[in-house]
């Protein structure tokens, strides 16, 4: 049977009996990183206008117990600090956005994480500079999931050179109404 992918209020979720396919993740994170310089039209909040244009899918691994994607992010001047190099809030900024969407692919209706949680801890480690106009690759995986709790990991990487740059751990927590009764 054909697993159906559908927007229901502001979250995305699907209906899958078995493995998603790459076309169905590739539909639903395109709907989250949706490109948009009109007021109100990104799902994600105007505030993240300036970042969102600049990122792409670039790959999705399909597993439906440990999804993950790869996101391609290139690094504007309004994404730097003084120094000319990506600034920490923008980096934790992307990892807490990026890192939340592999959870679309376990939401469920009913409770079980199709608002895609809140955030309860997100530690960042830097570890290279990242100047503007370089490309980067951020992995977004989902590590662990339960009916109230998420563990989330996102690694940056130099397109260029394939060195990590910063890494980030990310625990959500699930904020359904109905997620206490599953």
């Amino acid at each position: 049977m054909p697993k159906q992918i559908g927007l229901q209020g502001d979250s995305l979720t699907v209906d899958a009996n078995g493995e998603l396919s790459a076309d169905e993740l590739k539909a639903m994170y395109a709907h989250w990183i949706k490109k948009s310089d009109d007021e109100g039209d990104n799902p994600s909040g105007d505030w993240m206008n300036t970042i969102m244009p600049h990122v792409s899918l670039y790959s999705v691994n399909t597993s439906p117990t440990l999804p993950s994607a790869t996101f391609l992010f290139t690094v504007q001047q309004e994404h730097s600090n003084r120094h000319g190099t990506l600034h920490g809030g923008c980096a934790a900024t992307l990892f807490d956005y990026l890192t939340t969407l592999p959870l679309n692919v376990v939401a469920r209706p009913g409770g079980y994480w199709q608002r895609l949680g809140v955030s309860r801890n997100i530690s960042v480690t830097y570890l290279r500079p990242v100047q503007v106009g370089d490309e980067v690759l951020v992995e977004a995986e989902l590590v662990q999931v339960s009916k109230r709790m998420a563990v989330l990991r996102g690694t940056m990487r130099r397109k260029s050179d394939g060195k990590v740059a910063m890494m980030c751990e990310h625990q959500k927590v699930n904020i359904d109404k109905n997620a206490h009764k599953l």
